[in-house]
């Protein structure tokens, strides 16, 4: 009975910290820097993106991340779309949940543009994207927090490093 009580109370005290996170929707917008090859031919990029966050245990969230990234070449006539379709883990580091570190694995759905006399020519492409970003969360009250993340993109040889400034609608 003993180790029954035990095992009990444990568990109603990890499913109570649970319960105390709740999911949220962020909202957020973006700049990058190319590295590599493509800093030579693409300017900084700029975008937009939304989160799903859910609570899969204490100190950890599931997260599925998509948006809208274009960077505009440094040659005239060159520019690419990205619409990524990613999901991973937010772990966080401290027990007030501000600092945290996540890992994410999809795809991005990748779309060249360029103008060469006046003719334009579109590529698209799906490649396998993979992201580890670092950040802070401010909380603003109990429903919301302002997200700051910094992290790089690996998307084959259109890597990235990225910033990011968000809203957190804790639902």
């Amino acid at each position: 009975m003993k180790n029954f009580s035990l095992i009990l109370f444990v568990a109603l005290t990890l499913s109570a910290s649970l319960l105390a996170q709740k999911p949220g929707i962020s909202l957020g917008g973006n700049v990058y820097f190319p590295v590599g090859d493509w800093a030579e031919l693409a300017n900084i990029g700029y975008g937009a993106s939304v989160t799903y966050e859910h609570p899969l245990g204490k100190g950890i969230a599931g997260v599925i991340y998509s948006g809208y990234t274009y960077f505009g070449g440094d040659t005239e006539g060159f520019n690419w779309t990205m619409v990524p379709l990613i999901a991973g883990a937010k772990f966080y580091f401290t027990p007030k949940q501000d600092w945290y570190m996540a890992g994410l694995l999809g795809v991005s759905f990748l779309t060249l543009k360029t103008t060469f006399l006046g003719v334009e020519n579109t590529e698209s492409s799906t490649e396998f994207q993979g992201n580890v970003n670092f950040g802070y969360e401010v909380k603003t009250s109990e429903k919301g927090a302002v997200d700051i993340s910094a992290g790089f993109v690996y998307i084959n040889e259109l890597s990235y490093f990225g910033m990011r400034l968000a809203y957190i609608f804790k639902l």
